[in-house]
């Protein structure tokens, strides 16, 4: 499968060449406390063919300044786009019995519009959530398979220092994701041998440790970022996993993975590459299968290259959803002036572009 991507300014320049008058599009996004939520929204505001749905995930514990921020860039969002077609519509993350749900639940309130004639779906993965963000994102690229179906698009923007400073609060319960969890756990791969491809990202040591405890896999290559906007960043995660890496996960340091920060196609390209090669090696060597999962915990931007391979080559995705979301801010920080450093715009392209 091949994807088409833009970045930066070439992204607008996508947009005003693609958005012609024959077409109808929807933004999927969310209504998050970042204000990296405003970004593509603003930009397709000013193409009057394009719809909003906005999804407000509902969490049981989240600080009350973080809600108050949410509160703001909804505000904004409605400021924006006055006289045009806007839908927030609110999708439950955990159940009462504390059972992850939200998957499905933004599966299912997605599955309607997006078949309501739109020619293009974008989903915005700049401040959703994993576990919204990749189910909505498979079911565009889906329905895009499908003759008349819409095409399917993953925009993404991120910026090097983020305003709003929050501590996610993880479920402690490591799963697929909805949708992306293959043939695990079947008779079939019952003896496979299995490569676990995690993100690595300061904080996340004791999550990506109970997953591994629960995956148990024969091998592991853990993925860290380099080139990054603080050259010393991979090194210091080196330091921050080096219990986990040399003991429990019995990683060979020659097998750790880089890739570009903010290039989410050169992450979907190393795995791709890794994974490929590593399935004509067992194909040739052995009768026994081989797989290979992934468990994305940084950045949003590295995340959604893990998402393009898991869409290119049907990968399992492992991991731990967050319950809520706690911040020593005392205020809502401004909204920031300067537009995100970077920006992306990724084409999932089944089939020839129109």
């Amino acid at each position: 499968m091949k994807f088409i991507s833009h970045q930066g300014d070439d992204c607008h320049t996508f947009f005003r060449d693609y958005l012609a008058a024959d077409r109808r599009g929807l933004l999927i996004g969310t209504l998050g406390f970042n204000d990296l939520c405003l970004h593509f929204p603003t930009v397709l505001a000013s193409f009057d063919n394009v719809d909003f749905l906005f999804l407000v995930e509902d969490r049981p514990e989240v600080s009350e300044v973080l809600r108050q921020a949410a509160e703001r860039n909804r505000e904004v969002l409605l400021q924006r786009l006055t006289g045009r077609k806007v839908v927030f519509q609110t999708i439950e993350i955990v159940a009462d019995d504390t059972a992850n749900v939200a998957g499905r639940r933004a599966a299912a309130a997605c599955m309607k519009p997006m078949g309501d004639g739109y020619t293009d779906i974008f989903v915005d993965a700049s401040s959703m959530s994993r576990g919204v963000c990749f189910p909505i994102a498979k079911q565009a690229h889906e329905l895009a398979k499908r003759a008349g179906g819409a095409h399917a698009h993953v925009l993404v923007a991120g910026r090097t220092t983020s305003a709003v400073q929050a501590q996610g609060m993880s479920s402690d319960a490591p799963q697929y994701i909805h949708g992306f969890q293959a043939d695990m756990g079947t008779e079939d791969v019952r003896t496979a041998i299995k490569l676990w491809i995690p993100q690595l990202s300061e904080g996340y040591v004791v999550s990506l440790s109970r997953i591994q405890r629960v995956l148990r896999p024969e091998e592991s290559c853990p993925l860290l970022p380099f080139p990054s906007s603080d050259p010393r960043r991979a090194d210091q995660l080196l330091k921050e996993f080096q219990e986990p890496l040399l003991n429990d996960w019995d990683v060979n340091l020659r097998d750790i993975i880089y890739a570009h920060e903010t290039d989410p196609m050169d992450v979907c390209e190393t795995i791709t590459r890794i994974h490929c090669s590593r399935n004509d090696a067992f194909r040739a060597a052995t009768r026994r299968e081989a797989r290979t999962v992934l468990s994305p915990a940084g950045t949003r931007i590295g995340s959604v290259g893990m998402l393009l391979a898991a869409l290119r080559l049907e990968l399992p995705i492992m991991y731990e959803e967050s319950i809520g979301y706690t911040s020593d801010h005392v205020a809502v920080p401004p909204i920031s002036e300067a537009p995100p450093e970077h920006v992306w715009h990724i084409w999932l392209s089944p089939s020839s572009p129109p």
